[in-house]
């Protein structure tokens, strides 16, 4: 076989290769109602995505660890495991104020040294949410803020998700928006539009802002008022180019009903490390409800630098069609938020979002991989015909 032709080969099976990360945790989040007194026993799947020999330390983190027994502290797999399936149970404490409460279930990769097995640090975390909700007896809201496109000269976006969490429905709702700069001096207020919420649904209120203010950090004090009633809050965010962007999401092989693993490419254009940085994506059904809430683990991004984000979705129980969702990457107080369509079949997830291009790849059609050992398939071919014919000549003469 000719020296050029091995190398192609090698280069196109090294491409057909994945880049995987080690540790992964399924579902990404569980929604709860209140009962109180109740116990609910729920299952967490931790995926050994390397095939290799691993421990698992599990903690339990955040308000309702007490209420929380875990039935195992820590995993151990080897190579053959692909996954591992454990329970923990919740029982739901007597009295909890209306709202939202939570817990966090991490599983943490345990490193070891290699010449007396003592433990040295912990490679990768990845976290599994808790959500239990406790109904108001008459009306109450959630809610939060994203900002969009807050460039110099540009047309930014200000978006208030808004959840009724109360058993009565909003006559309206409307968010009114202060922005002060950090020696908290105020530059401008925003009002959004007014919308009705019935009771368990969700629904954005926007407003804008023509960006007039030089590249900073800049707070948002946020007033939501609803039926007389009103929730107050503030964020953080920052005018200029964005430290950090999303590039792309790939999905490899998707299938609905397994669980979808999402390729995140994202790039740190500063010149600082960014530290605890992760992936944050939301969709919703039909009904304008949150359907799915995955994260990614953390990562410390080095400066200028792209880096991949891994996220999995567990798609059991998701129905076919075109849903609405945002990719969130968050990085301390501060985060980089896009609005998506993921449009779900049997076999492909396309995702597309609002001035970026994500490629999707997967389903039972042709993807990379086949056709790159379809390609190593026929340069074999080739070759062996090559050396035959290369003998046949030369026994000629």
């Amino acid at each position: 076989m000719k020296p050029n032709n091995l190398i192609i080969i090698t280069l196109l099976i090294l491409l057909a290769t994945p880049l995987i990360n080690s540790l992964g945790i399924t579902p990404g989040r569980t929604t709860l109602d209140y009962e109180p007194g109740a116990e609910k026993i729920i299952p967490l799947t931790v995926l050994n995505n390397e095939h290799k020999n691993m421990e698992v330390v599990l903690t339990i983190q955040e308000e309702l660890k007490d209420s929380i027994m875990i039935s195992q502290s820590k995993l151990e797999f080897m190579p053959s495991e692909e996954s591992k399936t454990f329970n923990y149970k919740l029982k739901m404490p007597d009295n909890l104020e209306p709202g939202l409460h939570k817990a966090e279930i991490m599983a943490l990769e345990v490193a070891k040294s290699s010449g007396e097995g003592t433990y040295v640090s912990a490679t990768v975390a990845v976290v599994s949410q808790l959500y239990l909700y406790v109904p108001c007896p008459g009306k109450c809201i959630d809610a939060e803020l994203e900002v969009l496109d807050a460039e110099q000269n540009a047309t930014a976006t200000f978006i208030v998700p808004v959840i009724n969490r109360g058993k009565l429905g909003i006559g309206e709702a409307r968010a009114i928006i202060d922005v002060y700069t950090s020696l908290n001096e105020k530059i401008t207020t925003i009002e959004t539009d007014y919308l009705p919420i019935e009771a368990g649904a969700r629904t954005e209120l926007s407003g804008k802002w023509n960006v007039n203010v030089n590249s900073g950090n800049y707070l948002a004090k946020v007033s939501v008022f609803y039926d007389g009633e009103s929730k107050n809050f503030e964020k953080e965010f920052a005018v200029g180019t964005n430290m950090m962007t999303i590039e792309s999401i790939l999905v490899n092989n998707f299938q609905l009903g397994e669980i979808a693993k999402l390729q995140i490419l994202i790039e740190n254009k500063w010149n600082q490390e960014l530290k605890d940085v992760f992936a944050n994506l939301i969709v919703y059904n039909h009904e304008n409800q949150i359907m799915t809430d995955i994260k990614s683990a953390t990562q410390d991004i080095p400066p200028l630098t792209k880096k991949e984000l891994i996220a999995y979705w567990d798609t059991v129980g998701v129905k076919q069609g075109e849903y609405d969702g945002k990719l969130m990457v968050k990085y301390g107080k501060k985060s980089t938020e896009k609005t998506l369509v993921l449009k779900i079949s049997d076999y492909s997830l396309d995702i597309q979002g609002v001035g970026y291009a994500i490629r999707p790849q997967g389903g039972k059609g042709v993807n990379i991989t086949t056709i790159l050992v379809v390609l190593v398939i026929l340069l074999l071919i080739v070759n062996i015909g090559w050396l035959i014919s290369f003998k046949r000549r030369k026994k000629r003469t």
